[in-house]
């Protein structure tokens, strides 16, 4: 059975791994009464940045307005973060979106969405969702995930939140690009800069996802992850390891036909909506596959290091274009693949040419050309 065949989808919430370090932030500013407002959960994608903001938001929101009682007191009072049961009341209430304290803004799924992004509509509701009366709590808490997806336009429709922020609100914005927020937003939040997991905690995740799946196809979702889980939950979902894989045996092989290079391109370039789950696979994966061999052609200690080096038929393409090209030329393909991907998601653009191209170009060997020049 092919790895893809392996995995199962699942939407229960699973325990929240990692990022101790992060709620104790947050648990030390509310018990000292100091919980700042606006928090920027910032990292790799896949990483938990949204499991971690439903934890907060799951913790936070089952705070009862209590004020005859003191919240903590000799210990004891409300639990930390990470010890909220996410079968509580509360925390299934935020799990499920359905909490009337919590606003979770998305991009919406629909078909004239073409865009993928966080519309400034959506985000013109923040001002009045946070002057309402919370239902359940004294707290009310607005997830954005993510600003990545936000134009300034969206960003600027925040700012009168952040600027002027009611008592009791917490606004957890997410973002795998924190470099192109707005000076102005990132100033009036405290930036938590995320870590990727561990690889035991990457496993323990993954496990407790897809606890009867095949552990060679979990062991293969782990390195592509490379402490993401999130990362492997996208591939996962994509279905894309049988045709990575079968993409680094064609790339590896110097006798590959044109023709097949064009079939297996056109695989990868599913247009829409549909298509962006996999193409966002492959705007990840083959980047990292010419990291590796950039790394073998340097012959630096980080290849041993790299995840992907431990999975043999990434290893084996990433030396055979390490033979192929050199250094400058794998950084070229990398940055013109990223800077082509990019261009195409925003003009909705036929992927199949990019593919194809990159494909080609990834079989030629550019590094004999360059020296018979």
């Amino acid at each position: 059975m092919s790895a893809d065949a392996e995995i199962q989808t699942y939407n229960t919430p699973s325990p929240l791994f990692g990022h101790r370090e992060i709620m104790d932030r947050i648990f030390n500013g509310h018990q000292q009464n100091r919980l700042h407002h606006g928090w920027l959960l910032a990292g790799d994608e896949g990483i938990g940045k949204f499991r971690l903001a439903q934890q907060i938001a799951a913790w936070i929101l089952s705070i009862k307005d209590t004020a005859a009682q003191p919240l903590f007191e000799d210990g004891e009072g409300h639990p930390h973060p990470a010890d909220i049961e996410v079968e509580s009341e509360e925390a299934r209430l935020v799990f499920g979106n359905t909490h009337p304290d919590l606003l979770l803004l998305q991009p919406e799924q629909e078909d004239k969405n073409k865009s993928g992004l966080i519309k400034t509509e959506q985000l013109r509701k923040l001002p009045a969702f946070f002057a309402h009366h919370a239902a359940r709590s004294k707290w009310r808490v607005a997830i954005i995930d993510s600003l990545d997806v936000v134009n300034r336009a969206g960003m600027n429709a925040m700012l009168k939140t952040l600027e002027e922020p009611p008592a009791n609100c917490l606004l957890l914005l997410l973002s795998s690009r924190p470099g192109q927020i707005l000076p102005t937003i990132r100033s009036r939040c405290i930036t938590a800069n995320l870590s990727p997991l561990t690889s035991t905690d990457t496993a323990g995740v993954l496990a407790t996802i897809w606890p009867d799946a095949d552990k060679e196809a979990l062991g293969l979702l782990a390195g592509l992850s490379k402490g993401a889980p999130g990362r492997a939950l996208q591939l996962a979902d994509a279905g894309v390891l049988d045709m990575f894989e079968a993409s680094c045996s064609l790339l590896s092989d110097n006798r590959a036909k044109p023709a097949d290079l064009i079939a297996l391109a056109e695989k990868w370039s599913a247009g829409g909506a549909r298509g962006r789950p996999v193409r966002q696979a492959a705007s990840y994966l083959f980047p990292e596959l010419l990291l590796l061999a950039t790394l073998y052609q340097m012959e630096s200690d980080a290849a041993h290091q790299n995840s992907l080096a431990q999975i043999g038929f990434i290893e084996q393409a990433a030396r055979v274009l390490a033979i192929r090209h050199t250094p400058e030329q794998l950084a070229n393909l990398h940055r013109e693949f990223g800077a082509s991907y990019q261009l195409n998601e925003r003009l909705y653009l036929d992927f199949a040419p990019i593919m194809t191209k990159f494909f080609f170009d990834l079989t030629r060997d550019l590094r004999s050309q360059s020296a018979n020049r």
